[in-house]
């Protein structure tokens, strides 16, 4: 029942708390914030850690994925993650509106990832949401916010603080609030790595 919320979500970008299809959707928010408690008060070398990442987010994650605790999110089916992947403790991911992290992602300590905003009139009822894309290779630093419905370009680095409300090329470096381009990069050579 609660895809069918998801695809509303999905289709739409936009819910009401009144609809009563959203209780599928809050059902899947205190699932995932018990099992963010239960993984947030364990060791990542703990034998259980793994499999209780893998419940969050009803799939397999590859053994080079590496997620420091604390770690928290709302709706852990709502968010993919590749492969050589690595989440530094404090990480928040608000993902109902959905989260794609690619291969090769770096994500600092106490980085916010939002997918979901209220409405400006009715902000007690009315929600927009906007999927997040965090592209292959791309390093999120330290305390960065990444607004709903934003795409992280491949290589592509968001500086530390930096509040980033629209969508980030491949290869540059984005800073500030709001995030701007500070200057482009070159891709790495697929050889040194």
């Amino acid at each position: 029942m609660k895809d069918i919320m998801f695809d509303i979500i999905d289709a739409t970008g936009s819910g009401d708390k009144r609809d009563p299809r959203m209780r599928d959707v809050e059902a899947e928010m205190i699932r995932s914030h018990e099992l963010c408690l239960k993984i947030s008060s364990r060791k990542p070398t703990d034998p259980d850690y793994k499999s209780l990442l893998e419940e969050l987010f009803q799939r397999e994650i590859d053994n080079s994925v590496a997620i420091v605790s604390p770690f928290y999110c709302d709706c852990g089916c709502r968010i993919t993650i590749g492969k050589n992947v690595t989440i530094n403790k404090g990480a928040t991911i608000i993902s109902p509106g959905k989260v794609v992290i690619e291969d090769n992602v770096l994500i600092g300590p106490e980085v916010k990832i939002a997918t979901v905003d209220h409405d400006l009139y009715d902000r007690h009822n009315l929600f927009h949401f906007g999927m997040v894309t965090i592209k292959e290779n791309a390093w999120i630093c330290i305390g960065a916010i990444i607004c709903p419905g934003v795409t992280i370009g491949r290589n592509a680095v968001v500086a530390a603080g930096a509040i980033v409300t629209k969508d980030v090329p491949d290869n540059v470096v984005v800073g500030g609030n709001p995030a701007r381009i500070i200057k482009k990069i070159n891709p790495p050579n697929k050889c040194d790595k």
